[in-house]
């Protein structure tokens, strides 16, 4: 018997314990699976893809990376460009017309040409006088609500920049050649090498290579584990993308070497320059005359003109270096001495024209289509005439 009234509370004082109990329980049990949430959207958001650019993270916009049927995966050209350092504009270079199927992007140092549905690109710079450069991608490029995609895998050659992807943290990277240059050069530093990192070198490192200085200042190429390519031994050199040869010089004497290491070109030239890539031709110069080098360095014009090409431009006249298929399917290229013009066949070497004439150059019909003309006493004769009239009343020899 409770005689002081005590048993009641005591049940009454279990039963409260037994709830704020169950509550603290129930109160571990929520936080924990918060916690729980948290770390997981924690965990999801680690993995989330992401975009680094030049080691920057980058925001992943509405519809900058598309994939395809195939499951190859594509980044818009537009979105891409302002962040690499181009201008995108939308039709074909010097093509005045707003074509969405056609884009180029634009910077201070490369024009880079794209067609939907084309895996062909081209490459040239502001003023060029060489003819376009073209490169073959593994993907076309497509198009999605009006801009142009070009696959991820495709961007070191579609784009001049370095791609890997971190499958570890899911993650796209990106980088400019100016931005890997400026990485190597601290690297290569502690090497005694210093890094020559002009627009036209920098493209080399697309390739795993890298134009590079000794203590004594001499050029040569290096991989990017400092392995050697070219030994140092040139005052200058420079890295052409499309033969992925370097013009190099030393003492003023000039030669092709290829990514290889091996000589395309002597030092012999007083000058060398690309003056077309399709086909490829190297201009050199010797005892102040030129002539023509083809991909291989063979010699294919003789060096003996004071000028190769018509480089005058006017409503009337277009400048003219190659004329394809004048005969037999052989091509020729305009030649000048005195100032003077003539042809010589691009295949065997031989003289097609004398220099006799004020100039050969062509013009674009209505349709679209070159059509080439020589002037001989300031009177204008269409080419193919004024070869038929020579060849009925003359025989040229070499």
């Amino acid at each position: 018997m409770d005689l002081l009234g005590q048993e009641p509370q005591k049940r009454q004082k279990t039963n409260g314990q037994k709830i704020v109990l169950m509550l603290l329980i129930t109160s571990i049990i929520l936080s924990i699976f918060v916690l729980v949430m948290i770390f997981a959207l924690q965990g999801n958001k680690t993995n989330a893809l992401g975009l680094l650019i030049d080691e920057k993270p980058v925001q992943i916009t509405e519809n900058m990376l598309i994939s395809d049927e195939n499951g190859v995966n594509y980044i818009s050209l537009k979105q891409l460009s302002t962040l690499i350092g181009y201008n995108y504009l939308r039709g074909g270079y010097e093509e005045y017309a707003e074509d969405n199927t056609k884009c180029y992007l634009e910077s201070q140092n490369q024009i880079i040409g794209f067609e939907e549905n084309s895996n062909e690109i081209y490459k040239t710079t502001q003023n060029s006088e060489t003819d376009y450069e073209y490169y073959n991608l593994n993907n076309k490029i497509i198009q999605s609500n009006g801009v142009l995609y070009i696959a991820l895998e495709d961007l070191a050659v579609g784009c001049n920049v370095v791609y890997t992807f971190s499958a570890e943290n899911n993650k796209i990277l990106i980088y400019t050649t100016g931005h890997l240059s400026q990485n190597y050069i601290k690297t290569f530093a502690e090497n005694g090498l210093t890094v020559n990192n002009d627009a036209k070198n920098d493209k080399a490192i697309i390739y795993n290579m890298v134009v590079a200085a000794n203590t004594s200042g001499k050029l040569g190429v290096l991989d990017t584990t400092l392995n050697t390519i070219i030994g140092h031994k040139y005052t200058t050199m420079q890295f052409d993308e499309f033969s992925q040869n370097f013009i190099v010089s030393n003492e003023n004497k000039y030669g092709i070497i290829s990514k290889d290491g091996n000589i395309i070109a002597e030092l012999k030239y007083e000058n060398i320059h690309i003056i077309n890539y399709s086909p490829l031709l190297y201009e050199v110069k010797l005892n102040n005359k030129v002539g023509l080098l083809d991909k291989n360095g063979k010699l294919i014009v003789n060096i003996a003109y004071d000028k190769i090409g018509f480089s005058e431009s006017t409503n009337l006249t277009e400048p003219t270096l190659i004329i394809e298929n004048l005969s037999n399917n052989q091509d020729a290229i305009v030649v000048c001495n005195a100032g003077k013009y003539g042809l010589v066949n691009l295949t065997t070497n031989k003289t097609i024209l004398n220099c006799d004439l004020e100039k050969i150059y062509s013009r674009t019909d209505d349709l679209g289509k070159k059509q080439y003309y020589v002037q001989l006493q300031n009177t204008e004769v269409s080419l193919a005439r004024y070869i038929e009239y020579i060849n009925t009343t003359t025989v040229v020899t070499n």
